[in-house]
């Protein structure tokens, strides 16, 4: 199956079955040695925000606005 997650952290899943020689279910197989079931999937790390520092503010006084860049990065 498909990792659970497109960064950090996921895992992904797998049917593991006894069956026999004709494929048919069975269940004397020896559990030691069953396969593991599910793995990790590292995909690396999560994009995450980018931010500047605040620039000046539009007025010198009263109800001014100050702006920052704000970037999501890998």
């Amino acid at each position: 199956f498909q990792c659970s997650s497109t960064c950090a952290g996921g895992f992904q899943r797998r049917v593991v079955v006894c069956q026999d020689e004709n494929g048919y279910t069975a269940n004397n197989c020896d559990e030691k040695s069953k396969p593991m079931e599910q793995r990790s999937c590292e995909s690396g790390p999560c994009p995450q925000w980018a931010y500047g520092n605040w620039g000046e503010c539009t007025k010198p006084c009263g109800s001014g606005t100050r702006t920052r860049l704000v970037v999501c990065q890998r």
